[in-house]
Order: structure tokens, then sequence, then C-alpha cells
């Protein structure tokens, strides 16, 4: 038995008939008194954890780190994210915009295998901006979205556009997202 210095122990003694409060703090006299192992203090005990429900949380390969929490949500069924030509307008667009790839986090819907919905999303990113860069709003269960007009839900900002393979092939959905980002 080990007892530290500030360690005080109350034992009731039956003494000619009547029960008396000892108060000790002497070791010697603890195992005197009691002989038998009522805790054993040195004893190995698991740590007590925190025990969290199950919840089957998402788990999506991004692109880029989401330092600015702008989250691009785009739908490229034959690439990871972009084609190469895409990708250096993406780049070059970000660089025009004051950002780069680590200030944002892109998302293709397209290799998603299970259905993912706007709270999914907002827990996972935490975004301040969500930009559809051609997926329809609609698939993470958003609706009433315009094309390249911005709006908000849940403090989020929005906003729906062409996808950057769109924009390589058309000048005029080009300008259009242009307007549209550079006011966003």
């Amino acid at each position: 038995m080990h007892l530290g210095v500030d360690s005080s122990i109350f034992v009731w003694v039956y003494h000619n008939r009547t029960m008396t409060q000892l108060n000790t703090t002497n070791p010697f006299a603890l195992r005197y008194l009691l002989d038998d192992l009522l805790f054993d203090f040195e004893a190995d005990f698991p740590a007590a954890t925190e025990q969290s429900p199950n919840i089957d949380r998402p788990t999506f390969n991004v692109l880029g780190a989401n330092k600015s929490r702008i989250l691009y949500l785009v739908e490229n069924m034959t690439e990871g994210h972009f084609s190469p030509a895409a990708l250096d307008a993406f780049t070059k667009t970000l660089h025009a915009l004051g950002l780069a790839l680590d200030d944002v986090a892109v998302l293709n819907l397209a290799q998603i295998e299970a259905s993912v919905n706007f709270e999914d999303l907002c827990s996972y990113f935490d975004p301040q901006r969500i930009i559809f860069a051609g997926p329809s709003p609609a698939k993470v269960g958003i609706d009433g979205l315009s094309l390249n007009i911005a709006s908000s839900q849940q403090s989020i900002e929005l906003l729906y556009t062409y996808s950057f393979e769109e924009m390589l092939t058309d000048t005029n959905k080009k300008k259009l997202f242009w307007q549209a980002v550079k006011a966003f």
C-alpha cells in the first residue's frame, strides 16, 4: 500500500461497544487495522475513452488543400479532376483571382460512388463558398440556382457555372464565367 504525503484515511473502529473515527496517515497503522485489501491503487486500468457513435463519414479524393475554404465541384467521368488543358485553365483562373491550388478544394462528383448531399459537403469541407463548375447543384440537393448568378444558402455563397472543359471550347461561356466569378 502506498500513501502520498498528503493522504489521509478515515477508519471507523468498533471499540467498547461504540464506533469511533480514527484519522491516520500512517501506513503501518492502516496495515494493522485493515488486513484485507480494499483497493489496489497500483493496478493498471485501461484509460477511459470517449466512444463516439459509428457515423459513416464520407472520404473524398480532393485536389487542393482548402486553405481559403472554397470548394469547386466538378464532374469529369474520364479524368481525376480535370483534363490537362482544363487544369491549366483552372490554375490560371485561380492565379488571376489571387489564389493558389492550396487555397481551394476540388471535388470530382463523378468519382464518388455514394450519394453526397449539401450537409455532407458542409460538414466535411466547412466551405465559405461553393462553385458548381459543371455539375448540377441538384446532385447535392440544392434546387433553384441560376447559371452564373451568385446566391447563398446557410451562410455559404454558391455559384453554378460551366465546367472548365466547356469553357475551353466556348469563348462566350468563358466570358460569362469570368464575369460571375470576379463578382463572387
